[in-house]
């Protein structure tokens, strides 16, 4: 007669299931990598990683549009580059036009110089950047910035407003300077001029051989230049600002990967451990279950 109980059969059937169950999730989770396969495994886990996942995305997104920004900065920045540099070459013809070394001809010559110059700038100033927007507008960035009325007088056309780009983080970062800014604010006397008045004044007092004009000129240019290399300085400090919140970023993708890789990953040398004793038990239980289920009293 066999010893046979249902209370030891369910007892051991379910120990050798739940066995089973253990060892199943193991090599499930061995064969993604994933602590959770399905996301009803750990609720909670699964909720937290989608989190961290979703904060990681926009740390990407902020770094992608800082990128573009920094693009616009030397973008911005080359364009006030070469316009120092030829308010430089003005400079020099101001001071050489003040000398009595050159005869009225080179003057002229000086004139047409200068007067390219002004163009150049304006055209310049007048830039679009890789979306087709133009960079000096403020944020009237479909309005073309610098234009000439009939009477050759620049008139800036847009606004003081500097866009901005709101980051995840709540900041605003300033994309370009306004035009406003570019041109400058000189004072002469009670009036409010800019760089383009201040070029034109001089390409007039150059034609004419207008040495007070040209003693203007000089001063004023310089007041120019300065705010010329203001605006780069400016444009300078952004970049720096553009390249810390690059890093900042990146270091929180670097914690937050690290936090959602010990939510979801696998430690596989834990795992393959456990799977490995937890197999091992299985074997054992089923060893003793078919010994013991053939047990009888003459046994």
């Amino acid at each position: 007669m066999k010893i046979s109980t249902s209370q030891y059969f369910t007892t051991m059937n379910n120990l050798m299931t739940e066995q089973h169950g253990k060892i199943a999730k193991l090599q499930a989770q061995l064969s993604v990598g994933r602590k959770n396969v399905t996301p009803s495994t750990d609720v909670k886990a699964t909720t937290s990683s989608l989190k961290l996942s979703d904060v990681i995305s926009k740390q990407q997104d902020d770094i992608a549009n800082l990128k573009n920004v920094n693009a616009g900065y030397k973008e911005e920045e080359s364009i006030m580059m070469s316009m120092s540099n030829m308010m430089i070459r003005m400079q020099d013809i101001s001071v050489a036009a003040r000398s009595d070394t050159y005869a009225s001809s080179d003057i002229d010559i000086f004139a047409i110089e200068v007067e390219g110059y002004m163009d150049d700038i304006r055209g310049l100033a007048n830039s679009r950047d890789s979306n087709g927007h133009f960079m000096f507008s403020g944020t009237k960035v479909t309005t073309l910035p610098f234009t000439k009325n009939a009477a050759g007088t620049v008139i800036y056309n847009g606004n003081q407003t500097e866009p901005k780009l709101e980051l995840d983080t709540g900041y605003k970062l300033p994309l370009s300077i306004s035009g406003n800014k570019l041109a400058g604010v000189i004072t002469r006397g009670a009036t409010k001029i800019d760089m383009f008045q201040v070029m034109q004044d001089f390409v007039t007092a150059l034609k004419a051989n207008n040495k007070v004009g040209v003693d203007t000129a000089i001063d004023e240019l310089k007041v120019v230049s300065n705010n010329l290399n203001k605006n780069l300085v400016d444009n300078g400090l952004r970049q720096n600002l553009v390249d810390q919140r690059r890093d900042i970023g990146e270091g929180k993708i670097l914690i937050y990967k690290g936090l959602l890789s010990d939510a979801q990953d696998v430690d596989y040398a834990t795992a393959i451990t456990q799977l490995s004793s937890d197999m091992l038990a299985l074997e054992a239980a089923q060893s003793t279950f078919a010994k013991v289920s053939q047990l009888s009293l003459f046994s």
